[in-house]
């Protein structure tokens, strides 16, 4: 077996809420138990290296038993992992975050932007939105010092308001990193419009250019995810597809019932079933597989910017078997603002 360096431990399938895009609607809703997830965990430490373990759902809190289970075992069998946690920050209590910040797991939020705009978009089943809920479970954790990541899920409805998280970052006051996902098309986001990308690259300027401003102003910048990867793939001696674990046979997710899939997008498809906890992951398959994402993802290497991009995603290309213009624009901008300006990116153009 290649050997993992991320793990993705779907802890259960329900959620909460009820987000207008999400992409993991259908999954399975029962929640994991604590041997499926001993042995997803024994299996990715198997591989001699170290690891990122992001618990997901669904929405994890929902499993939190399982998870303090989780993080005691980690602690205690002294598991080379970086524990993370991708929430919608409406279950947030001060117990929660009592144990988030002992355990030392790394906290990312969901947040879509300004109260109207996050609301139209992520909501409790009833309609009702979440911001005010959000909003105080952030706040929660800034009490106790506890600096998060903010992700924003970029559709046509909110792609002019992105400039909106950047101030809400700087508002709430413990947001270190910002990062923006791109609408992906499984589950309910094939109901969602996405952002054109005459309109991503538009607001993405204005991302960088009110985040270098607020930065100067505060004296302690924010990180926009896609800058800090373009700026480590700058550094990087290779020239692969470097963006995504599962493009490398490096990623995992497991579902609650135990079945891994190469990537959390395909969670359900039989196509991407990479083996189950109990037998362990077919390694012939996950070599298929990898070649199979890289070899649909050819056009990638054919434009000049591939060395300092790292592809793009699968799950948003593979359909299309041609550049996704929105990730596209998104990409180079960051390059622009942090790669050295020797650098000569592409401008749109592919060869």
């Amino acid at each position: 077996m290649m050997p993992l360096r991320m793990l993705v431990l779907s802890l259960t399938g329900t959620c909460n809420l009820a987000c207008r895009y999400c992409y993991a609607a259908g999954q399975d809703p029962r929640t994991m138990t604590w041997e499926t997830a001993r042995r997803a965990i024994d299996l990715a430490a198997a591989g001699g290296t170290s690891f990122i373990l992001q618990f997901s759902g669904g929405e994890p809190l929902l499993a939190l038993p399982l998870l303090c289970r989780i993080a005691d075992y980690i602690r205690t069998n002294r598991i080379r992992a970086r524990m993370d946690l991708q929430t919608n920050g409406t279950l947030l209590t001060e117990e929660t975050a009592d144990f988030l910040r002992n355990a030392r797991i790394g906290i990312g939020v969901s947040l879509d932007g300004r109260p109207d705009v996050h609301d139209a978009l992520r909501c409790y089943p009833d309609g009702r939105g979440t911001s005010v809920d959000v909003a105080a479970g952030i706040q929660m954790l800034a009490q106790r010092g506890i600096e998060i990541g903010l992700t924003c899920v970029v559709t046509a409805e909110n792609v002019r308001d992105l400039s909106g998280v950047i101030e809400m970052a700087y508002y709430l006051g413990n947001v270190r990193r910002v990062g923006f996902d791109l609408l992906r098309g499984q589950g309910r986001g094939g109901s969602v419009q996405s952002a054109r990308a005459e309109d991503v690259a538009r607001a993405i300027t204005q991302v960088f250019a009110l985040n270098r401003r607020l930065g100067s102003l505060s004296g302690r910048p924010i990180t926009i995810s896609q800058a800090d990867q373009a700026a480590c793939l700058a550094r990087r001696s290779d020239c692969g597809f470097s963006h995504c674990h599962a493009m490398n046979g490096a990623g995992a997710h497991v579902d609650p019932v135990g079945n891994i899939y190469a990537c959390s997008s395909f969670v359900g498809d039989v196509r991407f079933l990479l083996g189950n906890v109990k037998q362990g992951i077919y390694e012939w398959r996950q070599k298929e597989l990898v070649h199979e994402m890289q070899n649909a993802m050819a056009f990638c290497r054919a434009c000049a910017d591939f060395s300092v991009c790292g592809g793009a995603c699968y799950a948003r290309g593979v359909e299309r078997s041609a550049p996704y213009m929105p990730e596209c624009v998104l990409k180079r901008a960051a390059i622009r603002e942090t790669v050295p300006t020797p650098w000569k990116y592409n401008e749109g153009k592919f060869a």
